[in-house]
């Protein structure tokens, strides 16, 4: 019965394994074309989308160089006049005490982006809320989201699949991607969001 029990959690986790993978797959795939990282190769659009995070890490307290990568990637979209415009989406009441949105603008103006361009958008619980909030609320229908590139992928599959968004064109531009301390928990958290991201559209 032991033996039996073992076979049959080890095939189910196999399945689980399998499932998760190929989400990765498909959302990878899907995006690929409309991913940039080289700032030459993004076309022009009227306005950017930033995705939001804190500017501390929730697990250490520390500087998030996710917060300050994608500040960087912003003002090199702007800068480069790739894009007139920005839309910063992310969580007004985040779990670190944080109003993400406002952090991220008021970092940008601090490195010469006119606030007169920044829209900020507090209800970006969740990329999927951001995306549904740029083309719905805001009526951006093509627009480039500025991001680490696993979150791009997942936000322009996204924008392709979500119903009702009526999307023209999304292109996506890489942030660089941190390497230090606890930054491999949010890639490994990755694959797990895009399992979840198929369950949400299916459901």
């Amino acid at each position: 019965m032991k033996k039996i029990l073992f076979n049959l959690l080890s095939m189910c986790l196999g399945i689980v394994a399998l499932v998760v993978f190929a989400c990765n797959y498909v959302v990878k795939w899907d995006a690929s074309s409309s991913i940039h990282d080289d700032v030459n190769d993004v076309q022009h659009e009227t306005w950017g989308m930033l995705l939001g995070t804190a500017p501390q890490s929730r697990l250490t307290g520390k500087r998030n160089f996710f917060f300050k990568y994608r500040i960087d990637a912003a003002l090199e979209l702007y800068n480069a006049g790739k894009i007139d415009s920005l839309l910063i989406s992310g969580d007004e009441h985040s779990l670190d005490g944080v109003n993400e949105p406002v952090a991220m603008r008021d970092t940008l103006v601090k490195h010469g982006m006119p606030a007169s361009v920044i829209v900020l958008d507090g209800k970006g619980y969740r990329t999927q809320a951001s995306v549904y909030n740029t083309c719905t609320v805001y009526g951006i229908k093509s627009f480039i989201v500025i991001s680490q590139q696993f979150h791009n992928e997942r936000a322009v599959f996204l924008a392709h699949y979500m119903s009702g968004l009526d999307v023209v064109q999304v292109q996506g531009y890489n942030a660089q991607a941190p390497t230090n301390g606890f930054s491999f928990v949010t890639y490994a958290r990755e694959y797990f969001a895009r399992f979840k991201l198929f369950i949400d559209l299916l459901t």
